[in-house]
C-alpha cells in the first residue's frame, strides 16, 4: 500500500529494486532455517525446549554466515565465486561442539574448517536464473514416504 501511494519521483525504480533484492536474502535465510536446519523439527515438547532449539539453530546459521564472510574476504578468492552456505552450515555443525568445549587446537580447527569451506565455492553467473523444471517435484522430507 505504501509503495502504490508514492509517485515515481519519490521512489525511484532502483531503490525499489534494492529493497526487493534485500528481501530475497531474508527469504533465503528463512528457507535455510526451515528446510536445511529443520527449524520445524524441535527436540523437546516444552516451550523452553522450542526456544532453545530455535536459538541454537539461528546461532549455528549465523556462525556459518560469518564463516562464509571470512572465506569470501580472502583477497585470493575469485570474484565470481560464492560460499555454499549449506556446506558451511554442515562444517560448522560438526566443528562447533569441539570449539565450544575447547577440545584440541581450536584455532587450527577453525582454520581447517575455513579451508574446507573455501574448497567448495560455487560459480556465480550474473543475470542467470535456473528455476526447477515444472515436471520435477522436490517434496519435503516428511512427505517423501507418502508418495
Amino acid at each position: 500500500v505504501l509503495l502504490t501511494n508514492l509517485t515515481a519521483a519519490q521512489v525511484p525504480a532502483a531503490a525499489f529494486g534494492d529493497l526487493y533484492h534485500q528481501r530475497g536474502h531474508i527469504e533465503e535465510a528463512f528457507k535455510r532455517l526451515k528446510h536445511r536446519l529443520h527449524l520445524e523439527a524441535v527436540s523437546g515438547l516444552s516451550q523452553q525446549a522450542f526456544l532453545v532449539d530455535v536459538a541454537a539453530k539461528v546461532l549455528a546459521d549465523n556462525i556459518a554466515s560469518l564463516a562464509c564472510l571470512a572465506v569470501q574476504a580472502d583477497p585470493k578468492m575469485p570474484a565470481l565465486r560464492r560460499c555454499q552456505r549449506t556446506h558451511a552450515g554442515v562444517v560448522v555443525q560438526r566443528l562447533l561442539p569441539r570449539v565450544l568445549l575447547a577440545v584440541g587446537d581450536v584455532l587450527g580447527m577453525i582454520g581447517s574448517a575455513l579451508t574446507l569451506i573455501a574448497k567448495t565455492l560455487h560459480r556465480i553467473t550474473p543475470g542467470r536464473s535456473t528455476p526447477r523444471a515444472a515436471n520435477r517435484i522436490k517434496p519435503h522430507a516428511r512427505f517423501v514416504y507418502k508418495g
